[in-house]
């Protein structure tokens, strides 16, 4: 087995997405639906762990999870998936060893629109998986309109609540009104 702990798994969990990206792989060109030859389909947890039992995660420094086919966020098992990785990739004989308490480098790399789901499962992501997940939510614009060009059927106030969610802060279920002096 490879114990350099140096190996990085790049996954698509889904090909399902909520958006309608025109510049995605998964995007037909006519009318920004999924293209007809992708199927359908997501990792399950047993299969996950079918793929990658507790002895081999060891050897993996990052689990880079991206939406080349779809997007990871729609996969009904991520939560779960991603703890198994942080909680399972300490080698067994030093896991309860409290001199390595600290020890596991493993972490998850996680690329998503964001504006799916509710505040509770970015929020429960980010409390199970705590600093050892970095998600990369997409945003393209600063106003829901400019957003709209790239990242079609999302929303951007949304996926700003969401990020917050994630990072266990207080959710504003509204935007703030922001305040621009009027220069003369």
């Amino acid at each position: 087995m490879y114990t350099d702990r140096n190996l990085t798994a790049w996954l698509d969990l889904s090909t399902y997405c909520n958006a309608a990206c025109p510049q995605c792989h998964r995007t037909d060109v006519d009318g920004c639906g999924k293209v007809e030859w992708l199927p359908l389909v997501q990792w399950s947890f047993a299969d996950f762990k079918a793929m990658f039992p507790p002895e081999t995660l060891g050897a993996y420094r990052n689990f880079d999870i991206c939406g080349t086919w779809g997007d990871p966020g729609m996969n009904k098992d991520l939560v779960k998936i991603c703890s198994y990785i942080l909680n399972s990739s300490m080698p067994r004989e030093l896991r309860f060893d409290e001199r390595f308490a600290n020890h596991n480098h493993t972490s998850i790399t996680l690329h998503t629109n964001g504006s799916m789901r509710d505040e509770d499962f970015w929020w429960r992501l980010g409390h199970e998986c705590g600093k050892r997940l970095k998600i990369e939510f997409t945003l393209d614009g600063t106003t829901q309109e400019m957003h709209s060009l790239y990242r079609r059927k999302t929303d951007l106030l949304k996926t700003l609540v969401h990020m917050e969610a994630a990072c266990g802060r207080t959710i504003r279920r509204r935007p703030r009104p922001s305040v621009m002096p009027r220069l003369r």
